[in-house]
C-alpha cells in the first residue's frame, strides 16, 4: 500500500496466503481491512505503523496458534478413525472364524427336525397299538 497507493481486496488475500497461509474468512478480513484503511471507520483517523506492528504480531501468533489446533485436532481424528478401522477388522476376523458355526448349527437344526419326527411317528405307532 505504501509503494503503489492503493490495493484491491484480491491482492490483499493473496498476500494473507502468501504470509500466513490463510486468508481467513472473507467478510472479517474486509471488515478490518475497511477498518485500517479508513474507508469504513467513523473517525479516518490513520493507525500509527507501531500499532499495526502490533496488530500484525497478535494475528500471526494468533494464526500460529489456530494452526496447532487444527493439526492437534487432526491428529486426534486420525487415531479415532484408526482405533474403529483396527476395531472393526478385529470384530470382521472374529465373526469369519466362527463361519463355520453357522453350518454346525444348521446340521443340528436339521438333525433335530429328523429326530423330531421320527419321535412323532414312534408316538403316532404307540398310540395306534393302545
Amino acid at each position: 500500500m505504501v509503494t503503489r497507493g492503493k490495493v484491491s481486496g484480491r491482492e490483499l488475500r493473496r498476500e494473507l496466503k502468501n504470509r500466513f497461509g490463510a486468508v481467513g474468512k472473507t467478510e472479517r478480513v474486509f471488515q478490518i481491512w475497511r477498518e485500517e484503511t479508513g474507508r469504513g471507520a467513523v473517525s479516518a483517523m490513520p493507525i500509527e505503523a507501531r500499532e499495526m506492528q502490533e496488530r500484525m504480531i497478535a494475528a500471526e501468533s494468533s494464526a500460529v496458534e489456530e494452526r496447532a489446533r487444527a493439526e492437534r485436532a487432526e491428529y486426534r481424528e486420525r487415531a479415532h478413525q484408526e482405533h474403529w478401522a483396527m476395531e472393526v477388522d478385529r470384530l470382521r476376523q472374529a465373526a469369519s472364524a466362527h463361519g463355520g458355526s453357522a453350518a454346525a448349527i444348521r446340521g443340528l437344526q436339521e438333525q433335530v427336525l429328523k429326530l423330531s419326527a421320527e419321535l412323532n411317528a414312534a408316538r403316532a405307532m404307540l398310540m395306534g397299538r393302545e
